[in-house]
């Protein structure tokens, strides 16, 4: 398995080396015989969570950061918000029912209320873990694996004070940021405000060519991601899009939530990374075409 400062050069310079990812996969442009890439990236979605209670790491836990590397997937995607008292927290949902023991909505909790709650899993059961701090989050996952994270709504306003932390910790090779299209502007003003020198902390969601066009001329990422329809098979429109964004240079993630059929259309129109809730068997799937 990859060192995670070899899967950090890969990710955010998108070196064409034969180093192996964490994956087992190289990006050298290399295809199967039936033309798919050998160069593809699992971003577990909430790190993972196909076999949570087994593994006594309920989603967007400390724990599983290590059960994700264990598992060899590249990226582990996870979600921030913001507590009432200003702290930057690892929950996906706007309230914290499904997730914790309380209820009510995240960003109306303090830090140590959050902290007093048990994390559940996915059947409901109340595990022994609890909400993590985003700083958590980047000191255990330091060396370990490189996080995509999405910016809940409203969290965006406070990047600022996020990548403060982000930098306090040395932790910039460690994290990407999904940016919906829309806050584009914002996020240009944050690069002329030296909020962030590299774009390549950054992957903009985009639905069009314009979009990538746009995002292509401002900011020259390495990565931008397509959104695609959940659960459904990929359009003739979604695999043209692909092809266009590959031929402009950027390198291409997609959510994964359909079946063998359809990753594999998306592998030969050029994503090189997906974003999905079964990492276990689209590694399956990826190490046995």
């Amino acid at each position: 398995m990859i060192k995670p400062q070899s899967l950090v050069l890969l990710l955010l310079i998108a070196a064409a080396t034969s180093i192996p990812t964490a994956m087992g996969f190289a990006p050298t442009g290399e295809e199967t015989r039936d033309g798919e890439p050998t160069d593809i990236l699992i971003a577990a979605h909430r790190g993972g969570y196909e076999t949570d209670k087994a593994d006594r790491a309920p989603e967007n836990s400390v724990a599983n950061i290590h059960v994700s590397q264990r598992k060899g997937y590249a990226l582990y995607e996870t979600d921030i918000q913001r507590t009432s008292d200003g702290h930057f927290v690892i929950v996906h949902d706007p309230t914290i029912g499904r997730e914790t023991t309380g209820r009510g909505y995240a960003k109306d909790f303090t830090l140590a209320e959050l902290k007093q709650l048990h994390k559940r899993y996915r059947d409901g059961s109340v595990s022994p873990r609890h909400v993590a701090t985003l700083e958590k989050f980047l000191r255990e996952g330091k060396n370990r694996t490189v996080f995509k994270a999405d910016l809940k709504p409203g969290v965006s306003a406070h990047f600022p004070a996020i990548m403060q932390l982000v930098k306090k910790l040395g932790a910039q090779d460690g994290i990407i940021f999904r940016v919906p299209y829309h806050e584009a502007d914002l996020f240009a003003q944050y690069r002329r405000d030296g909020v962030f020198t590299s774009p390549s902390q950054l992957m903009f969601m985009v639905s069009s060519r314009a979009e990538a066009d746009d995002i292509k001329i401002r900011f020259n990422p390495q990565w931008i991601q397509i959104s695609l329809p959940r659960n459904r098979p990929p359009t003739p429109e979604s695999l043209n899009l692909i092809r266009y964004a590959t031929s402009q240079g950027l390198m291409v993630e997609t959510h994964a939530e359909g079946g063998a059929g359809g990753w594999a259309k998306l592998a030969r129109a050029g994503v090189r990374m997906f974003h999905t809730n079964t990492p276990g068997e689209l590694q399956k799937f990826l190490h046995h075409r």
